[in-house]
This record gives structure tokens, C-alpha cells and sequence, in this order.
């Protein structure tokens, strides 16, 4: 029986009065699986009905002289039982597929991360066949240390700013991901199928040849999950983010969520764009007038035609300049 029932009435164009009854039936689940077609549907079709919140409702029309007869109402309300039966029905056939795609799932699952880590472990294998030097390099050992270190609390450092990365690093971590992504542009129908994610994972075996496995990817850093990270003994990082270039419109946007993941001690950052556009030194003019025209960005300066050393004042931490390499590749095939 229906939880609620509400009749109103009206008269139509020629004066004869409607009765019109609203059957409320609650129901639980979601919603969003009535405006889905199931494997199995009555070749009858099915009535209108209302979703309302939890309820579905039935709308019966009725003129008022049919319920002059004594059956009148035993009729609407076997026209209304016809109705709920149909949906039931209906409903029933949506609940069997729902159930046999979870059953599925329960097998396909291990299978597709199996697919996962096999994909995974190509993209390591991908550093062998690069021409990317993978014994381990003088400066890897002096500049990014490979051995835990406890310094004592009474050590003093006389260096170079310390709290963030050396710009020795900073030029090291950028020529060696310079280097990687170069080999991209000479053969870009090998990375054609690559998505954003898959591109990063090439980088960052090309990085771990160099460094070891210092160099981690979706690493969490102050307010989210920053693509290419290498961390320092003092907590300074070197940061990145990988994009696809999607347009002018959405640089600002990329620049506001890398200094998202910065702390007060990341001040030396890159942005690197693949590009998948034909007209590719078209994309490199307006990258640039994009990067000029981001509120709080104090100077863009142009290295290469398709490389830029940015400093932007941080939004996240008051008062300090933050220098971002924008990296722009060609991968159009």
C-alpha cells in the first residue's frame, strides 16, 4: 500500500471536473539507476512515474463521473497495483545486472592490477633503453646524498640558502629531465598512447637512474600530491608537475597548485607541459604571454624557445619568491 496519498482536482477546457490522485511508495537505493536501461526490459514499457527524494510516485487521472460506479475504486486501484508491478519489475531486472558487474568485479580486478604493475615495471625498464646514463654520476653522490646522515644539533651551515635546494641541484635535476624528455620529442609515435601519468613515470626512471630512488612521484606535500618530487636531508624538495597542454587559460591554474605543494622550505620548482598540438611554436607564444599576465608573477625570462626561468611571488607563503623552470616538449605525431 502507498506510504502517502494526496488527490487534488481540476476542471478541464470543457468544464468537466479530473480527480487526480498522487500514490507515494518509498523507496532506497540510488537514484540515478531509474534513468538506466537494464539488459532485460518489459517489451510492454513501463508507466510514468515521479522521483521525489525517497519516494516514487504514481499519478492516476481519473474524471469524476467514473466513480459513480461501485467498482470504481477497486478498478483505480488495480490499475495503480498494475503500475507498481511493472516498476517492480523493472527494478528487478536493474538490481540483477547491478549484482552480476560486482560479481564480475571480483575477479576482473586482480587481473587488471596485474596489467598495472606489469605497466609499471615497463616504465622502469624504459631508463635501459633510453640514452640516459644510468651508473651512478660524481655529482649524485655530492650533491644528493645517498647515505643517511644524523647532522648534530650544534652543526652550523655556511652555505648558500640552506633551507632549500643548492641551484647546483636545481641545474642537475633539470638537465637530467631535460635530457629524458628531449628523447620524446626525436620519437613521439612511441608515446603517442601515453597519458599524462604514464609520461611522468618515464621521468621519474630516467631520475631514479641518476638518483638512486630518491625521486618519487604522486609524494604528498603540504595541501596535495605533487607529480615529481626529490627531497633533501633538511626537508627541502625539489618540485614538479606534469601537465598536458590543454591551452593558455588553465597556465595560471597549473602555476597556483604547484606553489600549493610548497612548504616555506621549496623554492625552486618546475612546470612541464607535452605538447600535442601541431602548431608548436605557436603553443610556446602564448605559454609565455600566459606566464607575463599571472597576477604575482615578477619576471619571465626566456633560456630556450621552449624553456622559461620564472620567479612568482607565493601565495602560500607570504614573502617568498618561488623560481619556476617551465619546460614545454614536442610530442605531436
Amino acid at each position: 500500500s502507498p506510504h502517502l496519498l494526496a488527490l487534488y482536482h481540476m476542471s478541464n477546457k470543457w468544464g468537466a471536473v479530473q480527480i487526480i490522485g498522487d500514490f507515494y511508495y518509498p523507496f532506497t537505493g540510488e537514484k540515478e539507476l531509474f534513468k538506466c536501461c537494464a539488459s532485460t526490459v518489459s517489451m510492454g514499457g513501463y508507466p510514468e512515474i515521479i522521483l521525489e527524494k525517497e519516494f516514487i510516485v504514481f499519478r492516476l487521472e481519473r474524471p469524476l463521473n467514473d466513480f459513480k460506479g461501485s467498482n470504481s475504486v477497486d478498478n483505480l486501484l488495480k490499475s495503480l497495483s498494475n503500475s507498481v508491478d511493472s516498476v517492480r519489475s523493472g527494478i528487478s531486472f536493474a538490481n540483477h545486472d547491478v549484482e552480476r558487474f560486482n560479481n564480475e568485479l571480483r575477479s576482473s580486478v586482480p587481473l587488471e592490477l596485474q596489467k598495472k604493475r606489469e605497466k609499471v615495471q615497463l616504465f622502469f625498464d624504459v631508463a635501459k633503453k633510453l640514452d640516459v646514463p644510468i651508473e651512478k654520476k660524481d655529482y649524485a653522490v655530492n650533491h644528493i646524498p645517498l647515505t643517511r646522515r644524523i647532522a648534530p644539533i650544534s652543526t652550523k651551515y655556511n652555505k648558500e640558502a640552506y633551507y632549500c635546494i643548492k641551484d647546483s641541484d636545481y641545474s642537475d635535476i633539470l638537465a637530467s629531465l631535460k635530457h629524458t624528455a628531449s628523447t620524446y620529442e626525436r620519437t613521439p609515435k612511441s608515446y603517442k598512447s601515453m597519458h599524462e601519468e604514464d609520461l611522468r613515470n618515464t621521468l621519474l626512471a630516467s631520475l631514479n637512474a641518476t638518483y638512486l630512488g630518491d625521486a618519487t612521484g604522486e609524494t604528498f606535500r603540504n595541501k596535495g600530491k605533487t607529480d615529481i618530487c626529490i627531497e633533501r636531508e633538511n626537508r627541502a624538495a625539489f618540485v614538479a608537475e606534469c601537465k598536458i597542454w590543454t591551452g593558455p587559460a588553465v597556465v595560471e591554474k597549473a602555476v597556483i597548485q604547484l606553489d600549493s605543494y610548497l612548504t616555506w622550505r621549496d623554492c625552486k620548482t618546475a612546470l612541464i607541459y607535452f605538447v600535442r598540438r601541431k602548431d608548436f611554436l605557436n603553443v610556446l607564444k602564448t605559454a609565455e604571454s600566459a606566464l607575463m599576465s599571472i597576477e604575482g608573477m615578477r619576471s619571465v625570462y626566456k633560456l630556450d624557445r621552449n624553456e622559461f626561468d620564472c620567479k612568482f611571488f607565493s601565495k602560500e607563503t607570504i614573502g617568498q619568491i618561488i623560481r619556476i623552470r617551465v619546460l614545454l616538449f614536442n610530442l605531436y605525431s
